[in-house]
């Protein structure tokens, strides 16, 4: 294997994203496309079977991770002329990982539905909730390593609130 090709030049910044910060970025990204499908089928819950829901968000999830798969697959080749193998295929199926780790809650709540524990609306508004809370935890986690005073802190936080809430918004206009 040619070295030079995978490593960067001494002094110069990566060419690549840290493994972390990739599968954090999907872990945000999946939260994003989660919340969007759930707050979508929780307008159209009156006509939907909790077998369609946990259908619809498991196929929602599971696309998202394919796709992330497959970028992060075809990036590789084409930056490094080959299949990621060894320590950078773990860091993609990490990546995957965040992504199926996001959907499990969303989909156990409307599962409990499908078996007929809970309500279609309230397994609904548990997964949107256990979203909004992960997007809340991932912007607190930021903001928090920031090095700035608190109230700088907090505007960050309320900013980074608002523009999830908008990126899902934006999504659901489009439905």
């Amino acid at each position: 294997m040619n070295e030079a090709r995978t490593q960067a030049p001494a002094g110069s910044a990566p060419a690549e994203r840290p493994p972390l910060v990739a599968a954090l970025r999907e872990r945000v990204y999946a939260t994003l496309v989660g919340l969007s499908t759930v707050v979508l089928l929780l307008n159209y819950a009156d006509g939907t079977s909790a077998a369609e829901a946990v259908a619809d968000i498991a196929a929602a999830m599971g696309a998202l991770c394919l796709a992330g798969g497959f970028a992060d697959i075809s990036a590789h080749r084409i930056a490094h002329g080959h299949f990621p193998r060894g320590q950078d295929l773990r860091h993609i199926l990490l990546a995957a990982g965040h992504v199926l780790e996001t959907a499990l809650l969303p989909v156990l709540s409307v599962g409990a539905a499908a078996l007929g524990w809970l309500s279609l609306s309230t397994a609904l508004w548990i997964a949107a909730l256990s979203l909004v809370l992960t997007i809340a935890a991932l912007a607190l986690s930021a903001t928090r390593r920031a090095d700035v005073r608190w109230a700088v802190k907090l505007l960050l936080f309320v900013v980074e609130m608002a523009i999830a809430l908008a990126v899902v918004a934006v999504k659901l206009l489009a439905h």
